[in-house]
């Protein structure tokens, strides 16, 4: 007797407080990983008008740099990963860079990086992009230690500014030309 009371005091309580709902209760969804993720392959070099341009034609290897100042700008909106296959990766954004032009003339000429970038958005057709960069080291500041390559750092800076820029409102066949 004693344990049907505690049974039916039990229930009771359950009911009292709504647990008896044979329904579990809604889960609020995260954002779908498309929002807040990128998928940020390797900076690749490009076509530009029938030329394949390779690593013997970038005195400066830009592509490492390149991606790690792209992903320094877009960190603070997404979450920037390499390529890896894995669940909620089809949702991402995929953001592709191909270097399509490098000029490094000499320690005082000017130096240019083109850029195309597609990115591919989940359920949208993809959004491309172009951007040139050029610094030219002016002749006073001119030193010994100034080499074809002094200028590249604010290049590579600049374009990582461009590509974060252009994805807050990706809109296809933008072009700039350092930074406008």
């Amino acid at each position: 007797m004693r344990n049907t009371c505690i049974a039916m005091a039990v229930s009771a309580l359950l009911a009292a407080c709504g647990s008896h709902d044979s329904q579990p209760p809604e889960r609020t969804r995260p954002a779908p990983a498309a929002s807040t993720t990128v998928v940020l392959p390797s900076v690749a070099y490009g076509h530009d008008q029938g030329r394949q341009l390779s690593e013997s034609d970038d005195a400066c290897g830009v592509p490492d740099p390149l991606r790690q100042a792209v992903q320094d700008q877009l960190k603070a909106r997404y979450e920037v990963v390499r390529p890896v296959p894995g669940p909620g990766r089809e949702a991402a954004l995929l953001l592709k860079i191909d270097i399509m032009d490098i000029v490094t003339v000499s320690a005082g000429g000017p130096t240019i990086v083109v850029i195309h970038a597609v990115l591919e958005r989940p359920g949208l057709p993809p959004a491309r992009f172009k951007a040139l960069r050029q610094v030219h080291i002016p002749y006073a500041d001119i030193t010994a230690e100034t080499t074809e390559c002094s200028a590249m750092d604010a290049v590579i800076h600049g374009l990582g500014l461009d590509v974060a820029t252009w994805m807050r409102k990706p809109v296809d066949g933008v072009s700039l030309v350092n930074g406008e």
